[in-house]
């Protein structure tokens, strides 16, 4: 393949010039270890190209992660690259004076740049400038056990009704197959059903106003379709289409379970199918829409994206070589090969090749494509204290401590104070 010659040619060009010594190191801290087999292999790529860099790579779980960046972020020696969601979340760092304006590296054409998707890359623009370079899209589906849905005659649910209809008829064709597998003890899975669920009941222009804050505070997160959304998810609840314990159940196992024939259905991300593969489940399962939401006044069609990737620390001493790295990770040849390796869609897919991602992701980037409306989750968009009033809610609502009257209680209080604070 061309890309892979390319990049065995610059690799060697890098070793016959002699062993170098490295004259910078950079800390490049990412989230997950989703990732960890394509960093660690496109690291040692680069370092062979750039044998005056070194790379010291970090990575840290998911949860721990979003509160474990700020504190790195606000210490004295932050890593020079960094993850980021991009939304309020990137946006955050921007506000606090600590992520670089790369607008420099778009405007030399950096590797990154070539074959970038525009609106992909919009999505890190922020106060006139560039904060950051997309890395992956992310989108949710629910997926379908194919062999059990034709063994038993089921139909994919096209409304929220029949889904919890289908959840019925699952119990009764086998009594301990759970409908949906479902793991919230990370609060960022119920966050997921919250934001598909809003998107079927509020007007995208409505809740895009509460989520940024710009609605008038007599009008802000007012709508009767957030608590509407609420009732919904605890009628899946209670009628009962989840696994028991469902705060207590990491989505590792809700994952697990599906891949090995425990549950009918999941609602679960495009990361989701190479797990799934590797647990013996290729080509058994498929995924189809979130079902509509009758009345709902939402878009019935749309469906969550998110983007993510990386930012350079204002503070980073080697900012030339973090810019270096981040457009080397984030070009072409680099996206396919992470791919490839990871299974995650790529935000630049100018370079890939037949093979390089699973079918079922293949068919993910058709769906994503084919949805008119596409929101990022709610933790991404939403201003950040009333972010972390709905994680906190939602595991409330679940372990049905709080009712989803009291749960937009807490979110219009917070929504307002953030507000008056400007």
């Amino acid at each position: 393949m061309k890309t892979r010659t390319s990049l065995t040619l610059a690799a060697s060009l890098a070793l016959l010039a002699g062993g170098a010594t490295a004259e910078t190191t950079i800390v490049f801290q990412d989230m997950g270890a989703e990732r960890e087999g394509f960093n660690e292999e496109a690291i040692r790529l680069f370092e062979e190209a750039n044998p005056d860099i070194e790379v010291e790579y970090r990575w840290q779980a998911n949860e721990p992660y979003k509160t474990g960046i700020k504190v790195m972020m606000e210490s004295n020696s932050p890593p020079d690259l960094y993850f980021v969601w991009a939304g309020s979340f990137s946006n955050d760092f921007v506000d606090s004076g600590v992520a670089s304006d790369i607008s420099d590296s778009e405007a030399a054409g950096d590797l990154w740049t070539q074959g970038a998707a525009t609106g992909v890359v919009d999505q890190f623009r922020y106060q006139g400038g560039l904060y950051g370079v997309p890395g992956q899209v992310y989108t949710k589906y629910m997926w379908k056990n194919d062999a059990f849905f034709a063994e038993h005659d089921l139909a994919v649910p096209e409304t929220l009704d029949e889904l919890i209809g289908l959840c019925s008829r699952v119990r009764e064709i086998d009594p301990l197959m759970t409908p949906i597998a479902f793991g919230a003890s990370e609060s960022w899975t119920i966050n997921h059903y919250l934001t598909i669920l809003f998107q079927r009941h509020v007007p995208l222009e409505t809740a895009l106003a509460d989520y940024q804050l710009s609605a008038p505070a007599d009008a802000l997160w007012t709508d009767p379709g957030y608590e509407a959304a609420l009732e919904d998810y605890v009628s899946l609840i209670d009628a009962g289409c989840f696994n028991d314990g469902i705060n207590s159940v990491d989505p590792n196992v809700s994952r697990t379970m599906f891949a090995t024939d425990l549950a009918a259905m999941t609602f679960c991300g495009s990361w989701c199918p190479p797990i799934f593969n590797e647990q013996g489940f290729e080509g058994r399962y498929s995924a189809f829409d979130f079902p509509a939401v009758e009345g709902g006044r939402g878009n019935q069609d749309g469906t969550l994206v998110g983007t993510q990737g990386f930012q350079v620390a204002a503070a980073s001493e080697n900012r030339e070589a973090a810019i270096k790295l981040m457009s080397w990770l984030l070009s072409p040849e680099m996206q396919a090969l992470q791919a490839r390796t990871a299974g995650q869609l790529p935000a630049n897919a100018s370079a890939l090749q037949d093979g390089d991602l699973p079918a079922e992701s293949v068919a993910l980037l058709d769906k994503v494509a084919e949805a008119p409306v596409s929101v990022p989750p709610l933790n991404t968009i939403v201003e950040t204290s009333v972010s972390d009033v709905i994680l906190k809610s939602g595991q409330d609502l679940t372990a049905g401590t709080i009712t989803p009257a009291e749960f937009m209680e807490r979110v219009r209080a917070q929504a307002l104070d953030a507000k008056s604070r400007g």
